[in-house]
């Protein structure tokens, strides 16, 4: 009998996954090779502005494998760039170096932010250095008239891009999915599930349940290194009779499914709620 799944299946992680004997060792070193690739990252930023817009995606990709991101694929980006253009990308999220491992392939455009979070100050200034550094575009989920434009783009055969979804709105653990956000697959576009899969040096988790997003960042990229794998499945169309939630939930199935993992019902809303009572419950303990 398969065992009923409970949120905290899907947010939290055992302490040898957030912190290890191994990463402790590791730590001095870590945070040389933290500050080796912050100094990579900014001279890579000062490079980009006699690169052409062109030529980016190479040194981005170079520069990808300087901070330790390896990243495989079921299908080359030549073939991606081929059966992406104008479709709607959907994947599940698993760190914060999504991105990171999917800037390089085709003509991609990456949603950004949630309808429950606003940005941090320093959240733009990331997005338009990675901007800088690959060529990419990055577009708000608040952008209504941007993404209206893009879309309509796409009907009038004048843009060839693809927009990428990480269709939670939130990180899992890798035990589960959270529920998809049907908000921009219905849109009379082919959408592809992608199934991403993220191994992380010393085992540890990529995304702590109770972190913040910097030292989230920052701890990730002072590993020896992070392994995606991404697959991109068959393409899928809205049936006549789905309703965007209907939809998005077979999407969010073919991936769980890829994965090997539960697609669970709840929301990024739910787990805010979690994190919440999670966080009182530590506060009323060390009261």
């Amino acid at each position: 009998m398969r065992k009923e799944i409970h949120i905290s299946d899907i947010c939290l992680s055992d302490q040898a996954q957030i912190f290890n004997w191994k990463l402790a060792l590791y730590f001095p070193v870590g945070i040389l090779v933290l500050i080796a690739r912050a100094a990579l990252i900014v001279l890579f930023a000062l490079v980009s502005f006699v690169v052409p817009e062109r030529g980016r995606s190479f040194s981005f990709r170079l520069l990808r494998g300087f901070l330790g991101i390896r990243v495989s694929r079921n299908k080359s980006r030549a073939e991606i760039a081929r059966v992406s253009a104008r479709t709607v990308i959907v994947s599940n999220h698993i760190s914060m170096l999504d991105a990171l491992a999917t800037l390089d392939a085709g003509r991609p455009i990456l949603l950004r932010g949630t309808a429950l979070r606003g940005s941090s100050r320093l959240e733009p200034h990331i997005f338009s250095l990675l901007e800088r550094l690959s060529g990419a575009r990055f577009i708000s989920y608040e952008d209504k008239r941007g993404l209206a434009s893009l879309f309509k783009s796409w009907k009038e055969g004048a843009d060839d891009s693809c927009l990428f979804i990480p269709a939670e709105m939130t990180i899992n653990n890798g035990r589960g999915l959270f529920r998809f956000n049907p908000g921009l697959m219905s849109r009379g576009f082919p959408v592809i599930p992608q199934a991403m899969r993220l191994t992380t040096s010393f085992g540890v988790i990529a995304h702590p349940f109770l972190s913040g997003g910097l030292y989230t960042l920052l701890r990730l990229l002072m590993l020896p290194y992070v392994k995606f794998d991404i697959a991109l499945l068959p393409a899928m169309q809205q049936q006549e009779e789905e309703s965007p939630q209907d939809f998005a939930d077979r999407v969010q199935k073919a991936v769980a499914d890829d994965l090997g993992i539960p697609a669970t019902q709840f929301t990024v809303a739910d787990k805010h709620v979690y994190r919440r009572s999670v966080r009182e419950a530590k506060l009323s303990i060390s009261a």
